[in-house]
């Protein structure tokens, strides 16, 4: 997953009001029919209807891991289109599941490349997995929301949810580490004219150890990611050796699982930014 130099673009609006007293205010006159006639007359909220059990789900169709992938290689724009297209065929009782899966894929994919594409869907894949009670929907719809919020620039939030949705213990806890590490990374910086500075420097170590904790080798791109995300904190913490380690380490595992050319663009403006002179382009997969 593509971990480009996130900055905090927030802007801060300042209102001032002047709240000026009448020397003589009119009540207002109320009609007879308008009166009201006591807290017996008010007709109580209906609850929402309980919905119907779910039938036993129907097996995830293979294109969920595939698309799964080629997120982690970096086809954004391909996944969202498709995982869109996959998740409108399954609309039956028994596919609520697989629908819930191509949504939170579709949010994910999305909010790397127009954010405000992932909400709904997000949203969606949300509820279906509450509905499912089924932990591996739930942690991934959680991670899709909790993605676009960090891509939105509501990093407090997406980190509130990214943190209850590592508590669930699901299957994606390195991809959950790694997009807590950006939500804390967001916040090290200002606000307003100051969001390119660093103000919250704390942030910067909390943002390592979540990368650190993401690499756990169970998804190589991921664990580049991770290490992309770590040149990214060295070079905010002027940690040169820290910047060339990481982003060789990064690059290398990108080129050798099938990362496309954006995601590996930055370990090299990295590199080169830091001017790393032993860093090297590595040889894709023949």
């Amino acid at each position: 997953m593509n971990t480009r130099l996130p900055t905090t673009l927030i802007s801060l609006l300042t209102l001032a009001a002047l709240a000026v007293a009448p020397a003589c205010k009119k009540e207002p006159t109320v009609q007879p029919d308008e009166a009201a006639t006591g807290d017996g007359d008010v007709e109580p909220e209906e609850a929402p209807p309980e919905l119907e059990p779910l039938p036993p789900q129907d097996p995830d169709p293979a294109a969920i891991s595939a698309l799964y992938q080629r997120y982690l290689q970096g086809e954004y724009e391909a996944v969202a289109s498709s995982a869109a297209e996959l998740r409108d065929t399954m609309t039956a009782d028994t596919q609520v599941r697989a629908h819930a899966m191509a949504g939170a894929l579709m949010a994910l994919a999305a909010a790397e490349a127009v954010p405000e594409d992932a909400k709904a869907a997000a949203q969606q894949a949300v509820a279906d997995g509450e509905r499912l009670g089924d932990v591996e929907v739930q942690q991934l719809a959680a991670i899709a929301q909790a993605t676009y919020q960090v891509r939105v620039h509501e990093a407090a939030a997406g980190q509130a949810a990214l943190e209850a949705a590592l508590a669930l213990g699901g299957p994606y806890k390195s991809l959950n580490n790694l997009m807590l590490a950006e939500a804390h990374l967001n916040q090290a910086f200002g606000e307003g004219e100051e969001d390119t500075q660093i103000k919250h420097p704390e942030r910067l170590d909390q943002a390592k150890a979540a990368y650190e904790a993401a690499i756990d080798g169970t998804a190589p791109l991921l664990d580049g990611a991770a290490h992309e995300g770590l040149a990214a904190v060295a070079k905010y913490q002027r940690d040169k050796d820290g910047v060339c380690l990481h982003a060789q380490q990064a690059e290398d595992l990108y080129a050798a699982n099938g990362a496309n050319d954006y995601i590996r663009e930055v370990p090299s403006l990295l590199a080169a930014d830091s001017r790393c002179k032993d860093f090297k382009k590595a040889a894709g997969p023949e």
